[in-house]
């Protein structure tokens, strides 16, 4: 299998780029980037959609000497988005008491089903996306992308998918050096540093392009 993307303490960080020589890694850029997001998209059309999608992915990840599982590695904090859907989708509040009871919040077995579906969708497109930053490094997708403020703003945008998981990891490897417990409580103290140092970040990022003339 490829190398794993790892920190300086020996962690696999998520969404980092594998070293290979496989057919994917050699593949050009633009056209991993294409085929992730039609899977993706393709992954929240259908049970069917999302069957092949998933296959797609696990076969391309063994392609490209991945373990497929390691694609969802650092997917947890989507575990909560995904439990969130699902309740939303499988409790009614019109009243109908299906299966409570009247007068109490009622259970939607198509509401259920269609949360698990929508969450495994989720997962399959992080799975996804993870693969593409395991093949292609970043310089290959601002290359393939050409010049413009449009592919300006896409090359931005996806450079911040790898710096949020390796910010994420950092926080995650002080939390555990300072004996924080893991779960839940680990994730809503992380949450807000992560998203403040990638807000800190974008404001750096903004004014170096405008240091150099640009703007988006």
């Amino acid at each position: 299998m490829a190398s794993q993307g790892l920190n300086k303490a020996g962690h696999s960080v998520p969404y980092a780029y594998r070293s290979g020589n496989s057919p994917l890694h050699r593949c050009p850029a633009l056209v991993k980037l294409a085929g992730i997001l039609a899977l993706s998209v393709f992954s929240f059309s259908s049970v069917t959609g999302l069957g092949i999608a998933a296959a797609i992915i696990t076969g391309a990840a063994i392609v490209a000497g991945i373990w497929p599982w390691e694609l969802l590695r650092g997917s947890r904090p989507l575990l909560l988005l995904i439990l969130f859907i699902m309740v939303l989708r499988t409790f009614t509040f019109d009243g109908s008491g299906q299966i409570l009871g009247p007068g109490l919040p009622g259970i939607s077995k198509a509401g259920f089903w269609g949360g698990i579906q929508q969450g495994l969708s989720i997962a399959v497109s992080f799975a996804a996306g993870a693969l593409l930053f395991a093949v292609t490094t970043m310089r290959e997708l601002r290359l393939s992308l050409g010049r413009g403020r449009l592919s300006l703003g896409i090359s931005l945008m996806l450079g911040f998918l790898p710096r949020f998981f390796e910010i994420w990891e950092s926080a995650n490897l002080a939390c555990e050096a300072r004996a924080n417990r893991r779960g839940l409580r680990r994730i809503i103290i992380i949450l807000p540093l992560v998203i403040e140092r990638m807000m800190q970040i974008a404001g750096e990022t903004a004014q170096a392009l405008e240091a150099r003339g640009l703007s988006i």
